[in-house]
């Protein structure tokens, strides 16, 4: 009788997030979600919007460089891999395409700071990882580029 026995199989999961927007007036709504706080949201200035508001550009882009930020932090947790700071910055460029705007780049610059020189290239690796696989940037239908900075504190 064979005493060895199979691994568990693991069964993928399903999420689920919800929101619900109220138009308030003109091109500004409200965003809400269950248990969060509601945002101003509005059409930017170069589409007869608001400025000084969040719009689903700036959500997008934003959308993009927290996940990295955050499956950048997984990862190095779990390899166990400090780091003194993370500070980005991140870009989206918008264009004309076959009759209408979309965005196909976005830039996100990440600063990590780690506190030993021997760091830099295990975060170059867990970096690299984060890019493959955040899933804000694996579900969009646009280039995402990553331009790290990684640093030694001082």
């Amino acid at each position: 009788m064979n005493s060895t026995t199979a691994a568990p199989k693991v069964t993928p999961k399903s999420f689920r997030y919800r929101t619900a927007l109220r138009r308030l007036e003109g091109r500004a709504g409200e965003l809400t979600s269950e248990g969060k706080p509601s945002l101003s949201v509005v059409a930017p200035p170069e589409f007869q919007g608001q400025s000084g508001q969040w719009t689903p550009e700036d959500l997008f882009v934003a959308a993009v460089e927290v996940c990295l930020m955050l499956t950048f932090v997984g990862i190095a947790e779990k390899r166990g891999l400090s780091f003194a700071s993370y500070e980005s910055q991140a870009e989206g460029l918008l264009e004309w395409e076959q009759g209408s705007y979309r965005f196909v780049r976005v830039v996100v610059s990440p600063t990590v700071a780690f506190f030993d020189e021997h760091s830099i290239a295990a975060g170059r690796e867990v970096m690299e990882r984060a890019h493959d696989t955040c899933l804000v940037a694996r579900s969009l239908n646009c280039e995402v580029v990553v331009e790290p900075s990684l640093v030694v504190r001082r």
